[in-house]
């Protein structure tokens, strides 16, 4: 047998590294963040718990990077210059790529949306939060003063609010809830 490569072993730290993060979400999702211990999380990822430890400090770290992550995927996901100024069109897009995502990933997005609106975990990671959707939230607002809203500070705000809202309520029952016709009446009401 030959030695690993680099190669190999970077894999091999990935593929560990994710099944951390997956065994971790899965459990704070079901338990509560604090209710999850990193000797649960070794042991249902099947890694010893020195070895978590090589991948991350602690159970607060790990948390953060599972958040932050799923924040950056769907950023990623949306594919939007945010640096652009914000049009009508280019802001459908953008609702339209939201509600995608969402219907396209639904078992992730509840177990995410299950970890991220725990007091604990909120008060961990809010201001790392705001600085990944601040360019969002500014696009927003500069779209609707633009566009003369009062407060489009506070406008840009009440969307996000509805937007995790709704996704909220969707992961509650994906086959129940209206989405499509949630998502054109937010198209309606907002852009």
């Amino acid at each position: 047998m030959s030695p690993r490569s680099k190669q190999q072993f970077k894999q091999i730290r990935h593929d560990r590294k994710a099944a951390i993060k997956e065994a971790a979400i899965q459990l704070f999702a079901e338990n509560g963040f604090s209710g999850v211990s990193i000797s649960a999380i070794a042991s249902k990822a099947d890694v010893s718990k020195g070895l978590l430890y090589n991948y991350f400090e602690n159970k607060e770290e790990l948390v953060k990077e599972i958040v932050l992550e799923g924040i950056r995927q769907m950023l990623v996901a949306l594919n939007f210059d945010f640096q652009q100024a914000l049009t009508k069109e280019r802001f459908r897009e953008l609702i339209e790529k939201n509600f995608a995502l969402l219907k396209e990933q639904v078992s992730y997005w509840s177990l995410y949306i299950a970890v991220i609106t725990q007091p604990a975990v909120i008060a961990l990671v809010k201001d790392e939060i705001f600085q990944l959707v601040g360019p969002f939230l500014d696009a927003l607002s500069a779209y609707y003063a633009k566009r003369g809203i009062k407060n489009p500070e506070v406008q840009s705000l009440l969307l996000g609010a509805v937007l995790d809202g709704v996704a909220i309520d969707y992961m509650l029952s994906p086959a129940d809830y209206p989405i499509d016709d949630i998502k054109n009446l937010i198209i309606e009401k907002f852009i």
